[in-house]
């Protein structure tokens, strides 16, 4: 099936084998000031279950013999030998069903990332028939993170293919409910690929790892767009695959389109999944210039919307909403960032190592960094790889490079801006574990080093089934409890309706989202929240409230507060870790009333915005407790009953406490 030229065999061993060292190397360390104890768990692990699975691996050859590589292929045998409709239904209904336990019983049915909440609010946004709303007077009890809050337009920063995702599934029931149907058109896009670059071997093998990754169970049960555009990306790539059939132009136009669509869910993913599409295009095509005009047409025609929608929102059909919000340094490149370190050379290569090392750790939850068992399938069987090996190599350095030059990376259940390079990672690991299989010299009758290498893996998936991923999922599931929180359901339960209910926000939120109210724009506030003590900050912004010429001045004055460098200590007065006060002067009191507040106990408003209309006229009105501040929103919404959503102290479940209009205090 792959082509016999001398490139392959050499370029793909030594790109796979240069991403495993660069996996492993901490450079973290040394260019971005990473902790050490991050890098030393995670080499603790591999030592302490690589010696485990070693132990077993050794004891189950011992005690076989020759019985092991018979029973091993006699059971991949029939796991081959299973009908094509038969096996894909199984691991497509498999991986459903995985993704929606995830959802509800690890997840608690609920959002859990800042970048879905405002997703969520986008596709209430969406279902009242609106691109966007108008942000209401009373912003600072509504506002919340990756939200644009023009004069007259609010909506959220991100592309529109998310939330229409997340509003169709609002509008059957529950956000939720089109992921278990998106995942198994990934695994079947996946499954193509897969054969088409390697074998059937390799393409069943890459579908029995998406039901055992936890990462990819995890995204797929989250609200996140990672999953609809991995999932685009690899349809396109499966398209693409079929230019060398009957029906070329359709192939060409299909692949197109999904690039195309996949724009309004990652364009930079949708950029680096355009490359492996391209290579597929050069190696199958009969005719690559029309393959790539009819992707080139199609995929323009289906971007239009996206274009529509960017045009209708920032006013400018080429303009994301992120980098209206943030501002060019938002951007690819080494310059200043509208938030956290500036990114570098080093730093950079630094971050990319990262993101490989979280390969390692995520993607199987193996006790092995599986970039080296993909680096040795591929330097020991390079002898049979050929120029489609180089697709699925060149799906994870597309994003991966583009990435290298972005300044901003976090964890969210893995490393999840290369999930769309997942798939190819998964085609990778299940050709490499072929070539494994089929490597090596005979070191017991019937029985060659590559099947006992093999073998040794399987063994290392049980292992880390055991010893880490129960231990992960606790985590997410115990990590942050306000996510478990269904406050809609309890509202019902306790008959609360024709309601306004408050929910209180920490401190610090408090005083961004009243800084976002008063006109400093959210990539300055950033900045300023971090460089001012909240006890400054505080009574910068209530002298600014009151008085128009100040608050004028305001940006300017927070500046001036800014660059005498004075952000104040951690002194750890509430649950909040991150709130900053002076140290060594008696604070005045409305710092302390602030502080006592919060020492009762306080969730987080933005996990919760979404429960709201998007015209905030819904039978329950859920907004941020300001304290004091909520009387023009209790104004507004006159005749309603008040109350606040709140742990009565700190840890114990939120109840809802009647509240009087007036003064803010519980009745």
């Amino acid at each position: 099936m792959n082509g016999k030229p001398a490139w392959p065999s050499v370029v793909v061993p030594i790109v796979v084998a240069g991403a495993a060292g660069w996996s492993l190397v901490p450079f973290a360390l040394w260019w971005a000031d990473a902790d050490p104890r991050y890098f030393s768990a995670a080499w603790d692990e591999w030592l302490e279950g690589s010696a485990v699975a070693a132990l077993l691996a050794s004891l189950a050859l011992a005690l076989m013999r020759q019985r092991l590589a018979p029973a091993l292929l006699a059971v991949w045998g029939r796991v081959l030998a299973a009908p094509r409709r038969t096996f894909f239904a199984w691991c497509a209904g498999l991986l459903a069903a995985l993704s929606v336990l995830m959802c509800r019983f690890v997840f608690a049915g609920n959002p859990r990332n800042v970048d879905g909440f405002a997703q969520l609010f986008q596709a209430r946004i969406f279902l009242a028939g609106r691109l966007w709303v108008a942000p209401p007077p009373e912003i600072a009890n509504f506002a919340t993170l990756q939200m644009i809050l023009g004069p007259d337009h609010w909506f959220a920063q991100y592309p529109p293919g998310q939330a229409l995702v997340l509003a169709a599934g609002l509008l059957l029931g529950a956000w939720w409910l089109l992921n278990p149907l998106i995942v198994v058109a990934l695994v079947f896009a996946t499954h193509r690929v897969a054969a088409w670059c390697a074998d059937r071997s390799s393409a069943r093998l890459a579908l029995l790892l998406a039901c055992v990754s936890p990462f990819v169970i995890a995204v797929a049960g989250s609200e996140m767009s990672h999953l609809a555009a991995a999932t685009l990306g690899m349809a396109a790539a499966a398209a693409a695959t079929g230019l060398g059939g009957r029906r070329p132009g359709l192939a060409a136009s299909l692949a197109g389109a999904a690039l195309g669509v996949m724009v309004a869910f990652r364009p930079l993913d949708a950029v680096a999944a355009a490359a492996p599409v391209a290579l597929i295009v050069l190696l199958a095509a009969p005719r690559p210039l029309r393959a790539f005009a009819l992707i080139i047409a199609s995929g323009a025609v289906a971007t239009l919307p996206t274009l529509w929608y960017n045009a209708g929102t920032t006013g400018s059909w080429h303009q994301f909403g992120y980098s209206y919000l943030w501002g060019p340094q938002h951007s690819l490149g080494f310059h200043p960032v509208p938030w956290g370190v500036p990114l570098t050379f080093t730093r950079a290569i630094a971050l990319t190592g990262v993101d490989l090392h979280q390969v390692n750790t995520y993607l199987f939850d193996l006790p092995v960094p599986i970039l080296v068992i993909v680096a040795a399938g591929f330097v020991a069987g390079r002898r049979a790889v050929g120029q489609r090996d180089a697709v699925p190599v060149l799906g994870v350095a597309a994003l991966s490079g583009l990435l290298f030059f972005y300044f901003h990376r976090d964890v969210f259940y893995g490393p999840r801006f290369l999930f769309s390079a997942v798939p190819w990672i998964l085609v990778l690991t299940a050709r490499s574990l072929g070539l494994l299989r089929r490597s090596g010299r005979q070191v017991l009758p019937g029985t060659n080093a590559g099947l006992v290498a093999a073998f040794f893996v399987l063994v290392a998936f049980v292992v880390g089934f055991v010893r880490i991923t129960p231990a992960r999922l606790a985590a997410y599931r115990e990590a942050t409890p306000i996510f478990d929180l269904h406050p809609d359901r309890d509202a019902a339960r306790s008959g609360v309706g024709n309601a306004v209910v408050v929910v209180p926000d920490g401190w610090g939120t408090r005083l961004i989202a009243r800084m976002w109210a008063m006109g400093v724009p959210v990539r300055r506030s950033t900045r300023l929240y971090a460089a001012i003590d909240a006890c400054t900050l505080e009574g910068a912004l209530d002298e600014a409230e009151g008085d128009a010429p100040r608050r004028a001045r305001l940006i300017a004055t927070l500046d001036s507060l800014a660059a005498l460098r004075r952000p104040g200590f951690r002194a750890g007065l509430t649950e909040d870790p991150n709130l900053r006060v002076p140290l060594g002067v008696t604070l005045p009191r409305s710092c302390s009333e602030e502080i006592a507040f919060d020492r009762r106990g306080f969730l987080q408003f933005a996990p919760f915005l979404y429960l709201n209309t998007a015209r905030l006229d819904g039978d329950i009105v859920w907004a941020r407790d300001l304290r004091v501040r909520n009387a023009a929103l209790f104004a507004r919404y006159a005749g309603r009953r008040f109350y606040r959503y709140a742990p009565p102290a700190p840890g114990e479940r939120p109840t809802f406490t009647p509240i009087d209009a007036a003064d803010g205090t519980v009745r």
